[in-house]
């Protein structure tokens, strides 16, 4: 039966992030690993055909080919394009799973348009899911919790699109976080289980590319961990970018790893100017007094720094978040970038907006970080929009680009364009175009 069985895997999209297809998104986006590493993890010659589609470049085409087996991976802000595709391959005699962030909070609401839910990490209950459907008896629900990162395979990259991004390949040595700030979902994903560093070190040596970006949500949570890794890429003379916490700029043995090992820029939740405000998230460093000082410190071992910031915490003032443009110039950062506070569904912050009552919409779509999607404390919900849209505009005029290129321990290095690109890259990202009236 397998091998006349037919497959297709689809990375859902949301519609409304169409800016990201434009012609600047070359400049900032990376490729998604969800299908590759999905890919990955199919049974050989189980099916006589498997098909993906990466719907930030490519388009669903529902009558183009039946599938026996669709498969959609998707978050929140994408949830009502993929339950689309699931009802109308339904409706085709196409058998559907699911899975990703959004399916694994909400599992009900997934199982109203979905056959089966595949919750959490992939790597043991895609295979179990795949052989059972072959068998002829696929369960409702899976979720294995006891999933060993040795056993991560490499990532299919061959069936990677490159159209509208970087071309960067991506890495994952530790997809879990020990952090537990109130707005991230990451924890109803993963658990910290970082992978052998001969494994990793693997992948490294088998790619061709010169830069590369790893996709830890905290690249040196793990400190001696993250020592180890370093010193095994010193000798591979590979680029490379990361996440990190704000306390990355005072461990200067870290950052001296990081540079001798080819890091050449972090991305760091700052989040907020404000220590209430940092309080509100969950934050473990609170001191954002501090923050010009961590630039300084980072920015001293030759590392460039994006700086995150979230826009819409119970502490938040107006008067404070118009601010942050001309507080951001004064911190030095290379790169800066902007977020609604979201309230993704199986994160604390959903949970106590929800029982609060402060949810005024349940409209996925809208949970892109572009939109306040709950009532703030100091704020509406469109006073909230308005300043967000405000300080993205006002941050990115070309005068403030320039300072940050002029700051930036990048500036006499080739590699000043890639910052340039994505300076660019934000200031035409189209935010006006991701608010939607609810």
């Amino acid at each position: 039966m397998g091998d006349e069985m037919k497959l297709l895997m689809i990375h859902a999209w949301n519609e409304d992030e169409l800016s990201y297809r434009g012609r600047f998104s070359g400049m900032l986006s990376y490729p998604s690993m969800t299908l590759a590493v999905l890919f990955s993890l199919v049974p050989e010659g189980l099916f006589e055909r498997v098909d993906t589609i990466d719907e930030n470049s490519q388009r669903v085409d529902y009558d183009k080919l039946h599938y026996e087996l669709v498969m959609i991976s998707f978050e929140t802000s994408s949830a009502l394009a993929a339950y689309r595709h699931c009802d109308e391959f339904r409706r085709r005699g196409s058998y559907v799973a699911v899975g990703g962030y959004h399916p694994t909070a909400m599992k009900e609401e997934a199982l109203g348009h979905a056959d089966t839910v595949i919750a959490g990490p992939a790597e043991n209950s895609v295979p179990k899911f795949l052989n059972d459907f072959a068998k002829g008896h696929p369960e409702k629900y899976y979720r294995d919790y006891n999933v060993c990162m040795a056993d991560h395979p490499f990532p299919a990259r061959e069936i990677i699109t490159k159209k509208h991004t970087l071309g960067i390949p991506a890495v994952i040595a530790d997809r879990g976080c020990f952090n537990n700030c109130r707005y991230c979902s990451m924890r109803t994903m993963w658990r910290s289980d970082p992978r052998p560093v001969e494994g990793v070190i693997e992948e490294l040596r088998s790619l061709k590319s010169k830069f590369v970006i790893f996709y830890d949500p905290n690249f040196f949570g793990k400190r001696d961990y993250a020592l180890r890794l370093m010193k095994a890429m010193k000798p591979l003379k590979k680029l490379w970018a990361s996440n990190a916490t704000a306390d990355f700029g005072y461990d200067e043995e870290l950052m001296q790893a990081a540079y001798d090992s080819g890091c050449r820029g972090v991305l760091i939740g700052l989040e907020s100017m404000s220590a209430s405000s940092l309080g509100d998230a969950g934050k473990r460093f609170r001191q954002s007094d501090k923050y010009k000082e961590i630039v300084d410190n980072i920015h001293a071992h030759g590392i460039a720094i994006n700086g995150c910031f979230v826009l819409g915490f119970d502490s938040d003032t107006e008067e404070e978040l118009r601010a942050l443009p001309e507080r951001v110039d004064a911190l030095g950062l290379d790169l800066c970038r902007f977020a609604v506070l979201t309230p993704y569904p199986g994160t604390r912050l959903y949970s106590d907006l929800d029982r609060e009552g402060r949810l005024i919409t349940k409209q996925w779509n809208l949970y892109n970080q572009h939109n306040a999607v709950f009532a703030p404390t100091n704020m509406s919900a469109e006073r909230l929009n308005e300043i967000y849209r405000d300080v993205w505009k006002h941050s990115f005029t070309w005068k403030r680009i320039f300072h940050r290129m002029r700051v930036s321990p990048w500036r006499h290095r080739f590699y000043i364009f890639i910052l340039i690109g994505a300076n660019i890259g934000f200031k035409y990202l189209g935010i006006d175009k991701k608010y939607r009236k609810k």
